[in-house]
């Protein structure tokens, strides 16, 4: 029987991790997998002659290994490794605590004591610097060849003392890693010299192929993929990536190439022509790929294992596929066995294939990752490859060969009519493009290419430039940056690897002269912080650069994922801001001299925005053209311009004249230190409780070449109160507030009862305060008494008109007006329909149509959440004229996650599709319709329902996608906490209790909470009774709850919940009262009477939620003498304050992690406080006395108004001051 031919294919690969322009490696697996795996492989052979491999080196990794065995290029790793232990900074110890203590799963981890005792600690554990030292050892020794360090003396020393190691043991490490990695090219050369082994390469940067050629073959296998707006069709990137891919491979390894595996084996008829016209023999693919191109002909032992021919373009090339069973089970089972076992089944598989052979000549393909597989063997694979590699060697009816020795024996003789474009995953292209993160980076790169392509035709001079440019594109080309941007794969380093592409992308722009647009600083994956910004914490008046009270400022970094660590090629690596009652401060670091930027004749100029410039005399050029001061979000009235030297500098304030792009010098002086300056308020306009934004602009010979940030500005306040200014009828204000809900009349949630009970309050002010929302079918005509007030409103809607009628009821003595148009609010229920976008667009025109109807035109229009949030753009851009033209806006937010997201199609549908999309540069904003983000954008005032959340949705953790556009806006952004409604909410008076009683006669409250156990059978025991009013969600807490509540019921605590929500709790509490019915009682729905007399009976109030923007429970449960058990977050951390006993302040329990033994913890607080008599009834007394009403809260929504509309005669240019208003986040 004749021998079945196996070819082995070792795919070694890592993408480019180098940043040119500053020569820093700023990941280290090149040089880590050199001394793991990257020698190891082809050395393994050196013991078995008989056995012949292939190994496919791409190109990308080779001129790495050759860059580091030059010793010229920085490696971050390396260089924080090599640093004594003892001189890191704290951001370089967070450094390698974060990325050098690696999890204690991995195999290599627990080969020593040592490094399994360091990975195991809590990341926020003491670390001495004998512990960092062994850390810098450990991440690096880990990484070597286990054999090799067995066999290497210097090694094995340092693996057999395993801790305590000192500094001159690093330097014996890395002189070893350096000798290894300089034998690499070496060792693969003299197999293939020996003719031991095949040789292959793949495309330069490791492109997909059929991608590159055209961003639609991913259509070929998923016809339902998503793609990117921009359409990406470059065949020449295909060739040029190949091209110097043979280029480099000749050079390094002194033969051409024969085969070549295409990235990721992604083929398709695309790819045939780019292989014969490189004058390849062979390409290799997946097995699925050739089930797919013989469309349902396929059938494994017929097909596999004889390689194929395709001819497209009067070449021939031919064609192999792998055995992804075999391949397979080494990468992912193999593992799991004994090296012997796992080898004798591998040579009985093939046994079973060359069984099926019989005359003919079969050629069965093994191809895998030659390195990533063996990080989850023993020993890093030695021992299988070992036993394997013995049966194999003295096999005589498996043969080992290489392709190319293969089919010169045997040429391909079937020939396949048509290649499948598809790679190794599912025969698709899915796993590097149509997620959202792809198609966002695909723009990026094609809007990068395509802006180069043009400056490379428009400045031929600059070729050179332009060479290394076109390198970056090339490099950003690469698949794996798209394999980490799927949301199928997490490498833990996410944001490190979205930083680096878009920092290849950014060099193209510095490489030839001119500044990256904002879009490329901006976050592709938002799953994860983003570190670059921070607002000032207090007010400062630093001396110098070296002030320590810079630790207290605001702060733009401008990073390459890596901090402070590295920082990409440019003038401005980071920027810090602050100001004191008198002066704004700007540090500018650099890593250029003031006698550098003299002689490279570069300006810094700080951009301050104001009320719009007017003509005027000149006598200075701006940097930035006309079309980039869009992108800076406001309109600059003053610069300062700060002109560094060799000694000092100079700086001149200049006024903004029209169009923006020259300026008025009114005052200049001399500084010691252009990187430090201050400039007075007074001299660029502003005065006490003035908010405005700043963007710094780094000009050479007058153009611009950066801007910090990249897009949207530094937002600063001036300390102090404004002077009130006039506006008309500011104790008389007329308000409209438009919101998708109001009590009693349509109802969903917390916002139904804010809108009612705040505008109540207004009203009560004096102020002449009305409400607008839709006539839903629940809002009945007859049961509320409405009359129409304006009939057959033509209210425009796309291309057409729909007629609406405006009724008119009432809320007490407030007017409420209802939009009625029947097709689209006479549903069952409020939202959630597929038109969704129609009914908003629809409600928010109609608010603006009814005006001249009713004859009542606002002073502030007060939008709730996102059904309303157009309203703000819609007067900004289509009902701009008099008299809307001094109408301001206010926008509320209540609840961030809901957004109201929908396509273009929504422009089209409010007039709004000549002004397009808002293309802020921020992902996931620039390509949607995002209507609550478009009203932070365009609203002259937001404020949220608590201080503390409006300072966290400037996180990533809280900020739902919209971190950026908040930060952006944070110099309009409040925090007004919510208040409830006195007349709704008093135990003096609640028509739904038993028993009345009062913060100075609080005693009949323990007779209702008797009253309330009667109506619920609980037993009536001197334990406390808890209760929980709720939505049943894990963003309330209850996952937490679900953990704890075994151990609380042990402690004889009372639970009563009233709520609906998620099934899972649902069930879960009925479950609880159902098994201890004495102890537990569940109130499935809502009903409002009864929350009410769990309010008024209750003990404690239970709100542990993840995030809550407001909390009205909590204020509630204050106001019944009931005290709130809550987690220190948003709304719930501004009104609940930690009880203490002895200095007997605090009206709550709180507690900080989101954790359940943390809540578990706080509980155990509040019932030890209980047994307390004395104490527990100063508490209730304390807790409802708290002033929890509307009243401060209403005075804060009046200054609000107030400073929307002098913010909206500002920009008009109407007055330059600002009112007082509520102090702006962080103050």
């Amino acid at each position: 029987m004749k021998p079945l031919h196996v070819a082995f294919i070792w795919h070694m690969h890592q993408p480019y991790y180098k940043d040119d322009l500053t020569s820093t490696y700023l990941l280290p697996w090149v040089r880590l997998r050199s001394a793991k795996d990257y020698y190891k492989m082809p050395a393994l052979l050196d013991g078995y002659p008989n056995v012949r491999a292939t190994f496919n080196l791409v190109p990308s990794l080779l001129a790495q290994i050759e860059d580091y065995g030059k010793e010229e290029s920085v490696d971050l790793f390396l260089n924080l490794s090599k640093r004594a232990a003892g001189d890191l900074s704290a951001e370089e110890r967070d450094f390698v605590l974060r990325w050098m203590r690696e999890s204690p799963r991995a195999l290599r981890v627990q080969q020593s004591p040592r490094y399994l005792e360091l990975a195991s600690r809590s990341p926020d554990a003491q670390y001495t610097t004998a512990d960092i030292r062994d850390l810098q050892v450990w991440f690096n020794l880990a990484w070597c060849d286990p054999v090799w360090v067995e066999n290497d003396r210097r090694l094995a020393e340092l693996k057999r003392k395993d801790r305590d190691f000192n500094e001159e043991d690093k330097g014996i490490l890395f002189e070893a890693q350096l000798e290894r990695i300089r034998s690499v090219i070496p060792k693969y050369r003299e197999l293939a010299d020996r003719g031991q082994a095949e040789l292959t390469f793949s495309p330069y940067y490791h492109p997909i192929l059929p991608l590159i050629c055209h961003v639609d073959s991913a259509r070929s296998a998923n016809p339902q993929i998503q793609l990117p707006e921009r359409h990406f069709s470059h065949r020449e990137d295909a060739e040029r990536q190949i091209e110097l891919g043979t280029g480099l491979f000749e050079r390094m390894l002194g033969r051409k190439p024969k085969g070549m595996w295409p990235s990721e084996m992604a083929v398709g008829e695309a790819v045939i022509g780019l292989a014969e016209k490189a004058k390849l023999d062979w390409m290799i693919s997946d097995e699925e790929v050739l089930a797919r191109s013989l469309e349902g002909q396929f059938n494994r032992d017929e097909h596999l294992y004889q390689p194929k021919r395709v001819a497209r373009e009067g070449g021939t090339v031919s064609m192999v596929f792998r055995d992804s069973q075999l391949s397979n089970v080494i990468g992912f089972d193999y593992q799991r066995m004994s090296s012997i076992d796992a080898a004798r089944d591998l040579i009985a598989r093939l046994r079973r294939i060359r069984d099926i052979q019989g005359d003919r000549e079969f050629l069965a393909v093994i191809a895998l990752d030659g390195e990533n597989a063996w990080e989850f063997y023993p020993r890093d694979g030695h021992d299988f490859l070992n036993a394997l590699y013995t049966e194999l060697d003295s096999s005589s009816d498996i043969v080992t060969t290489t392709v190319s020795d293969f089919l010169a024996q045997y040429p391909s003789q079937q020939l396949l009519h048509h290649l499948h474009t598809g790679s190794w995953i599912g025969a698709s292209l899915d796993t590097w493009i149509g997620d959202p993160e792809h198609n966002v980076a695909w723009d990026l790169l094609a809007e990068t290419r395509d802006w180069l392509d043009a400056q490379s035709q428009q400045r031929p001079k600059e070729s050179q430039s332009a060479a290394l440019a076109w390198r970056e594109i090339l490099i950003t080309e690469g698949s794996d940056w798209f394999w980490w941007f799927s949301r199928k794969h997490d490498s833990g380093m996410d944001p490190i690897w979205d930083n680096q592409f878009r920092l290849h992308l950014r060099n193209v722009y510095k490489l030839m002269g001119a500044r990256a647009p904002a879009r490329l600083f901006q976050p592709i994956i938002k799953r994860a912080p983003t570190p670059e910004r921070g607002v000032p914490a207090a007010l400062i008046s630093p001396q110098t650069r070296q002030d320590p009270v810079w630790a207290q400022a605001g702060y733009y970094l401008v990073g390459s994922g890596f901090g402070a660590l590295h920082r990409p090629a440019g003038v401005v690596e980071r920027v810090y801001y602050g100001y004191d009652e008198s002066k704004m401060y700007f540090r500018i670091d650099s890593p250029r001299s003031g006698h550098e930027l003299e002689s490279q004749k570069i300006e810094l100029w700080l951009y301050c925005a104001g009320a719009p410039a007017l003509d005027g005399d000149s006598d200075m050029e701006l940097p930035l053209p006309k079309t980039a001061i869009a992108e800076l979000g406001f309109e600059p009235a003053y610069v300062v311009r700060i002109t560094p030297r060799a000694q000092g500098g100079k700086v001149t304030v200049a006024k903004v004249v029209e169009p923006l792009t020259r300026a008025t010098s009114e005052t200049s002086w001399d500084v010691e230190d252009p990187f430090s300056v201050a400039v007075p308020f007074p001299q660029v306009g502003k005065r006490p409780g003035d908010a405005f934004e700043v963007a710094l602009i780094v000009s050479r010979e007058g153009r611009d070449m950066e801007v910090v940030p990249p897009s949207g500005a530094l937002g600063l306040r001036v300390p102090g109160q404004a002077a009130q200014i006039e506006v008309p009828h500011s104790e008389h204000l007329k308000v409209l507030v438009a919101t998708a809900e109001l009590a009693p009349f349509a109802k969903l949630g917390g916002v139904s009862d804010v809108a009612a009970s705040l505008s109540k309050e207004l009203r009560r002010l004096g102020h002449d305060v009305r409400v607008v929302l839709p006539r839903y079918r629940q809002v009945d005509i007859g049961r509320y008494g409405l009359r129409p007030v304006v009939t057959d409103l033509q209210v425009p809607l796309g291309g057409d008109k729909l007629a609406a009628t405006i009724f008119e009821g009432r809320l007490g003595e407030m007017v409420v007006y209802f939009v009625d148009c029947p097709q689209l609010y006479d549903r069952d229920g409020m939202f959630g329909f597929g038109d969704d976008d129609a009914r908003s667009v629809y409600f928010c025109r109609a608010v603006l149509e009814m005006m001249p109807a009713l004859d009542f035109f606002p002073d502030v229009v007060h939008v709730h959440d996102w059904y309303a949030a157009l309203i703000p753009n819609m007067l900004d851009r289509v009902y701009d004229r008099d008299p809307y033209s001094e109408i301001a806006t206010t926008l509320t937010i209540h609840n961030l996650s809901a957004q109201g997201v929908f396509g273009f199609g929504a422009l089209v549908l409010a007039g709004l599709q000549e002004w397009g999309l808002i293309r802020l540069g921020i992902p996931g904003l620039d390509n949607v319709v995002n209507f609550l983000g478009r009203g932070i954008h365009f609203a002259d005032v937001v404020n949220t329902v608590s201080e503390r959340y409006a300072k966290e949705i400037q996180t990533p953790e809280f900020g739902e996608g919209l971190d950026e556009l908040l930060r952006r806006n944070t110099h309009k952004l409040h925090g007004i906490l919510n208040g409830i409604d006195y007349e709704t909410f008093d135990p003096e008076r609640d028509p739904n209790i038993q028993h009345h009683y009062s913060a100075e006669a609080p005693q009949n409250k323990v007779l209702c909470r008797a009253a309330l156990r009667a109506e619920l059978g609980l037993e009536d025991v001197s334990r406390p009774l808890c209760a929980i009013v709720s939505r049943f969600y894990d963003v309330k807490g209850f996952d937490l709850i679900e953990q704890a509540m075994p151990e609380l019921v042990q402690l004889g605590l009372q639970v009563v919940v009233i709520g609906t929500g998620d099934r899972r709790y649902e069930d879960m509490f009925r479950r609880w009262a159902s098994e201890l019915p004495r102890q537990v009682a569940v109130v499935i729905g809502f009903d409002a009477a009864m929350a009410q007399r769990i309010y008024a009976g209750a003990d404690m109030l239970w709100m542990p939620s993840r995030f809550e923007p407001g909390g009205l429970a909590p204020l509630i449960a204050l106001r019944y003498g009931t005290v709130p058990v809550v987690r220190a977050t948003g709304g719930l951390a501004d009104s609940i304050r930690d009880y203490d006993p002895v200095a007997q302040k605090g009206n709550g329990f709180r507690f900080g992690p989101y954790d359940p033994w943390q809540f578990f913890a706080a509980v155990v607080r509040a019932a030890e406080n209980f047994r307390h008599p004395t104490e527990w009834a100063w508490l209730v007394q304390h807790a409802m006395k708290e002033d929890v009403s509307w009243s401060r809260s209403a005075l804060k929504y009046v200054q609000l108004y107030v400073a929307a509309v002098a913010a909206r005669r500002e920009r008009r240019g109407l007055t330059t001051a600002v009112p007082t208003s509520p102090a702006p986040v962080g103050k």
